[in-house]
């Protein structure tokens, strides 16, 4: 069984590895055809927005904040299942084209 986690969008990767990062590594080695793809493509074909970008579902950074050691005080965008990340939304729409399914 997949950890809930694999499934959720977020961006940057960090050390937390997720569906779609998966799934650039394939588009990376040119193996987006594989078979073995299909589920995880469907599922991110499924996640796009009303309005068509994608979500961070989950954020591993902190936005603002007074700085520490060993932290990454960045703002990578909205953390929402609900309003688009352009980060997760740009490598969602690069992974579909390239796999054909734009």
């Amino acid at each position: 069984m997949i950890a809930k986690s694999f499934t959720e969008l977020h961006y940057p990767l960090y050390w937390h590895y997720d569906v779609l990062g998966g799934l650039k590594a394939m588009m990376e080695l040119g193996r987006l055809g594989d078979a073995r793809c299909a589920d995880a493509l469907e599922l991110l074909e499924q996640r796009e927005l009303p309005d068509g970008g994608w979500a961070a579902e989950a954020r591993y950074f902190k936005p603002g904040g007074k700085p520490r050691l060993g932290a990454d005080y960045v703002d990578w965008g909205p953390a929402s299942r609900r309003r688009a990340n352009e980060w997760v939304s740009a490598d969602a729409l690069a992974v579909l084209h390239a796999a054909g399914r734009s």
